[in-house]
């Protein structure tokens, strides 16, 4: 089944196989300092990251994957989400994107994860900012052309547009407020471009697509096992994503040699 892992390229299906991916990067990663702890930040030029979490005396809080891409949205970020699965080093933003520029709101709120958000502690909310946010595809639906997408919604009576975000982390199908908020989304979007990409530590591909729908654009990230053939500039995709997000304006890394226990 598809994970969070598979659409970086990563292979892992048990507790021993984060372990050991750990202990892979954790040499190889960049050391950035919060109260709570620090990540260990394995960030290769491919785009796929793996933000490791570790308590002050070295041992391990837990993981995250990120991807780098060139995604932009802009966001009003209005508060913190707090969960009883988080690490100290774990965080969720809730916020709008596409704010206007002066008020609340904007195109839709939604909430994303933050791989280093203990290292934005001190920033204070609201705040609007650049947001680069990954779309880790979950369930996903490839359409040749825009034409082709329109006349699929009509024979399954889709009611959304080939550009649409609907945050269904905030509201249940049912139309109750899912609290606190998860971090997905199902979201259409036209590619603008696309490409298959190695994991510079597995060797396994994973695709990867700029996408351009409400309020943004959006890197998607791709198990090519959900997939039956390559993606093109043009093709819309259509699916359910979690979504995992960095603020532009954040601060900066040492490089440092840390052991991961």
């Amino acid at each position: 089944m598809p994970s969070q892992f598979s659409a970086l390229g990563f292979n892992v299906s048990s507790p021993d196989d984060l372990a050991a991916l750990a202990s892979r990067v954790a040499e190889r990663a960049d050391t950035i300092d919060a109260r709570e702890g620090q990540y260990l930040k394995w960030a290769p030029p491919s785009g796929e990251q793996l933000w490791l979490q570790v308590r002050r005396n070295g041992d391990a809080m837990g993981m995250n994957p990120h991807f780098e891409g060139k995604s932009s949205v802009r966001v009003c970020i209005e508060a913190r989400v707090a969960r009883k699965t988080h690490t100290p080093l774990d965080g969720t933003f809730l916020a709008w994107a596409n704010p206007p520029g002066e008020g609340a709101g904007g195109d839709y709120p939604f909430a994303f994860d933050c791989p280093d958000a203990a290292a934005h502690e001190a920033l204070e909310l609201p705040v609007t900012t650049e947001a680069q946010i990954a779309a880790f595809a979950q369930q996903l639906s490839v359409y040749e052309s825009p034409a082709a997408y329109d006349a699929a919604a009509v024979r399954q009576g889709l009611p959304f547009g080939s550009r649409s975000f609907i945050p269904s982390g905030l509201i249940s199908p049912g139309g109750e407020p899912i609290t606190p908020p998860e971090p997905h989304a199902l979201i259409a979007g036209h590619v603008v471009e696309a490409a298959d990409r190695r994991n510079a530590v597995t060797g396994d591909p994973f695709w990867w697509a700029l996408l351009d729908s409400v309020g943004g654009t959006f890197d998607v990230v791709i198990d090519p096992s959900m997939l039956s053939g390559p993606i093109r500039a043009g093709n819309i995709l259509s699916g359910w994503f979690w979504l995992s997000g960095r603020l532009r304006a954040s601060g900066g890394a040492k490089r440092r040699r840390f052991w991961w226990k």
